[in-house]
């Protein structure tokens, strides 16, 4: 029933909840049993007595949305196929959950829905065993944590998707549950007929949008004011070096200033924030970089020989990578007078 689920001790709006350092709360009835690292999201619940035996977060990630049924899944894309298949882009979260022995997944999957819909959520699609589809278990295997826990129990399977606006932030909220039959985890073995839960959020329109267009002329002033400026309208493709179309006015500008200051030398440096890892970002921020010079040489005939590209990775932070603001600040070009 829905008070088997247990409300978290301190409520908050659900913008907060899902973005913004994510600031958590456990319930009085939670097991200590929760995996390192893993806890509920702030104003949501779970079912009692259950567990989070894996977890997964991350601030910015690509996440295919499949908003009715599945048409199939590409083995080697590793992507679901169907009509409804949206590919979007956000901070997601992704909590599994194991339900002690005893309750049923329809049990399970109602209490769930009811707190969906408590919080605001609508449901835009909703199904069970083969009404889902086919390829449901290979994506939630391939994708996010669990496994081979999720992916071998597609017909004793229970799917749904919903979401909510909160101040231009769009939640997305998708629900799968199975009845566990087979499939090897080494980290957790459920007990056949157990039911486990995965809980997938993905918020889009958290960000900040940074990208402010620096002039030529507010460029130089920086530069020999400080010997250096930032700029954060150069952007990239995620975890990749990759320059976005809309990064081009940021490099119309540098190429400007450059070429109305022909004895104008550079070296052009990348920063990152410290998602995923210092080897990870060290390669990143130097390759963007190189990037953003070899731009400026081909598209704006800019010789080589002004340019030095180097990259410092998560090294020269200029805020706290604790919260998303802070990250959005690092993340940045700057260019250094030689």
């Amino acid at each position: 029933m829905f008070d088997r689920f247990h409300a978290l001790l301190r409520p908050s709006r659900l913008a907060a909840v899902l973005g913004l350092g994510l600031g958590l709360a456990l319930s009085s009835l939670a097991l200590a049993a929760d995996a390192p690292g893993c806890k509920d999201l702030n104003d949501l619940k779970r079912f009692e007595g259950s567990s989070i035996v894996f977890c997964d977060k991350r601030d910015f990630a690509e996440y295919t949305l499949v908003n009715g049924r599945f048409e199939g899944y590409d083995f080697n894309a590793h992507k679901p196929l169907g009509a409804s298949v949206t590919e979007v882009e956000g901070r997601l979260n992704q909590l599994a959950y194991a339900v002690p022995v005893g309750p049923s997944s329809a049990e399970v999957f109602r209490n769930y829905k009811l707190d969906l819909e408590a919080k605001g959520f609508a449901i835009s699609f909703e199904a069970k065993g083969a009404d889902i589809g086919r390829g449901h278990g290979s994506f939630f295997q391939d994708f996010g944590p669990g496994g081979q826990i999720f992916g071998y129990s597609e017909q004793f399977a229970r799917y749904a998707v919903a979401s909510k606006e909160v101040d231009g932030v769009k939640i997305w909220a998708v629900l799968y549950i199975v009845d566990f039959q087979g499939g090897y985890n080494p980290k957790f073995a459920p007990a056949k007929g157990q039911v486990m839960v995965r809980l997938d959020f993905l918020q889009i329109g958290e960000l900040k949008d940074r990208m402010v267009l620096v002039s030529a002329a507010e460029m130089v002033k920086g530069l020999n004011a400080n010997g250096k400026i930032a700029l954060y309208g150069i952007q990239f493709d995620f975890n990749k070096a990759s320059l976005k179309p809309e990064s081009k006015p940021t490099i119309d500008e540098i190429g400007r200033m450059l070429r109305d200051e022909p004895a104008r030398k550079l070296y052009v440096v990348g920063h990152t924030d410290n998602v995923g890892g210092f080897d990870f970002n060290m390669q990143l921020s130097a390759a963007r970089a190189n990037a953003v010079v070899a731009e400026l040489v081909k598209a704006h005939g800019i010789a080589a020989g002004r340019l030095k590209a180097a990259g410092v990775g998560l090294l020269a932070p200029v805020a706290a990578n604790d919260a998303e603001e802070g990250r959005a600040r690092n993340r940045r070009v700057e260019l250094l007078a030689q």
